[in-house]
């Protein structure tokens, strides 16, 4: 129960991030300055700094009084006197509890499998508000709301559930393994069924594709010399066809900058005029498919997060106690080494690998334009779902090496203390 409230608290600052840039990303850059669009225009940039200073006001405002605290509490008893010899740093002793931790295949076995548990769902949560705004038409704010926090106050819901039965119940090894194993089956195939709700594709006009995306230059715009600095997205007649801007739909008069006639680039319908609208084009509400999305995906992640405590717990007990520590320490360099940096760039890369049209200014390329819906979705999930069933594979090694755990809810720690203090009673007696 302890670790699962450890990990609840350690959740509760994404949490609080995802709410608080939300709220952030409401404002622009500039919040002196009015730009003519709003949050829902794709060359929004909303107040991204303003998290920061909120961030740091709060840590000074906790750094103060823990600045205060005296150097022990009161009422805690003063250490006891220990020989000298206990003093000095043992080497020797380092490197053999090195040595054991490093030949625990039980540890490594559990290492892989959390790094692997990682690169699925720490992943797809980092990239979800990227492909909730591409893919349902969010704005910024609200794609970090709903793709944070209800998803991770569902984690934390589900982690505090899970150790309260395991604390309360306490079930036997194989049924805890077997039950994991489960529910990294369910959560790989909730990634699969993630993959349905999604909105109608949008076709953006072009004239090839090349490496990096769509061409957009074609003859009936080569004279109009056109950038895609800036993202103004423009609907065509036929209320399909998006263009990448009223420029590269080869428009020639403009009304009141959301009305655009004489475009070249849109092929005549009937005896309509060949005109482009401001803004995307919305053939349907898309508002539905979203709100599924967001009922799903706190619901799996509820269902898939009830046992994630036990990785923590798995990791003790399979050590000796005095090399509890340094295990911890070693668990959680390796994973952050191995398991966060490489993920994002292996999901960022992937995520590029879906973008039709890159921002260019200088001849340098920036942050993607528009994406291939249908790949992003596809990419995201897909991966997700893959390393998803990896991990089932590395849980079910650890299955089959089941008899080698101790008793999950033996107090060894106590047992140990209670042996150090009846092999040392003179330090009991100054102890009293």
């Amino acid at each position: 129960m302890y670790f699962a409230i450890l990990f609840v608290l350690r959740l509760l600052g994404p949490l609080l991030g995802f709410a608080m840039a939300s709220f952030c990303l409401k404002y622009f850059e500039n919040p002196f300055d009015d730009p003519g669009y709003g949050p829902d225009d794709p060359r929004w940039v909303g107040a991204w700094w303003i998290g920061f200073v909120l961030e740091g006001f709060l840590l000074l405002l906790v750094a103060i009084p823990i600045s205060m605290f005296p150097k022990m509490p009161p009422g805690v008893k003063k250490p006891i006197n220990r020989p000298e010899t206990d003093k000095r740093v043992n080497f020797s002793g380092m490197f053999a509890a090195l040595k054991r931790v490093l030949l625990n295949s039980l540890l490594w076995v559990i290492m892989v499998n959390d790094i692997i548990s990682l690169y699925g769902t720490v992943g797809h949560h980092i990239m979800l508000p990227k492909y909730m705004e591409h893919q349902f038409r969010l704005t910024a704010s609200d794609a970090s709301l709903y793709s944070g926090v209800p998803g991770l106050a569902a984690v934390m819901v589900s982690v505090l559930l899970g150790g309260y039965l395991v604390w309360k119940f306490r079930p036997t090894v194989k049924f805890l393994f077997g039950s994991m194993i489960v529910l990294e089956v369910i959560g790989a195939c909730g990634f699969l069924i993630l993959m349905i709700p999604k909105c109608e594709k949008l076709e953006m006009a072009y004239f090839g594709m090349e490496d990096d995306g769509l061409i957009l230059e074609g003859s009936c715009n080569m004279n109009c010399n056109c950038s895609r600095k800036s993202f103004t997205p423009v609907c065509g007649s036929d209320l399909r066809t998006l263009y990448f801007s009223p420029c590269y739909a080869g428009c020639e008069k403009s009304l009141n900058k959301t009305f655009f006639n004489n475009c070249s680039c849109i092929p005549e319908l009937g005896n309509f005029e060949k005109y482009a609208t401001e803004g995307f084009c919305m053939p349907e509400s898309c508002w539905q498919q979203a709100l599924t999305y967001i009922i799903a995906w706190p619901t799996i992640q509820f269902i898939v997060s009830l046992l994630r405590v036990m990785q923590q717990v798995l990791l003790l007990r399979c050590t000796q106690h005095q090399d509890k520590s340094l295990a911890l320490a070693m668990f959680e360099g390796i994973t952050v080494v191995l398991g966060i940096v490489p993920y994002l760039v292996i999901f960022g890369s992937m995520v590029d690998s879906a973008c039709l049209v890159f921002e260019s200014s200088c001849e340098e390329t920036g942050n993607c334009w528009f994406y291939d819906t249908d790949k992003l979705n596809n990419i995201l999930h897909g991966m997700s779902a893959g390393f998803s069933f990896l991990s089932v594979g590395t849980m079910y090694l650890l299955y089959t090496m089941r008899d080698r755990f101790s008793d999950m809810y033996e107090e060894d720690i106590f047992n140990e203390e209670k042996k150090d203090v009846d092999e040392n009673p003179d330090a009991k007696k100054a102890d009293e």
